[in-house]
């Protein structure tokens, strides 16, 4: 009798121990899910401003080309050429 009850506790220690690495398992897999989380929304703020910044670039060109028109048809109606 002695000898299975040494086995059982055996067992009970061993399923415990694995159930501790398994906790561990856990735990570092949901920190690594957090930074991984962390990051994407760092890269996506990022990402956001970047096309926020191009936005504003795309539309100072488009308006530097509207006044540059603009002054060009200014020349061609003082230069009295149509066309």
């Amino acid at each position: 009798m002695r000898s299975k009850r040494t086995a059982r506790q055996l067992k009970s220690a061993w399923i415990g121990y694995h159930a501790s690495d398994a906790d561990q398992l856990v735990s570092s897999l949901r920190e690594e899910r957090i930074q991984a989380e962390k990051l994407l929304r760092e890269e996506r703020e990022l990402f956001h401003a970047a096309l926020e910044r191009k936005k504003q670039r795309d539309a100072e060109l488009k308006q530097l080309l509207a006044d540059s028109l603009a002054e060009e048809r200014r020349w061609i109606e003082r230069a009295g050429i149509h066309g």
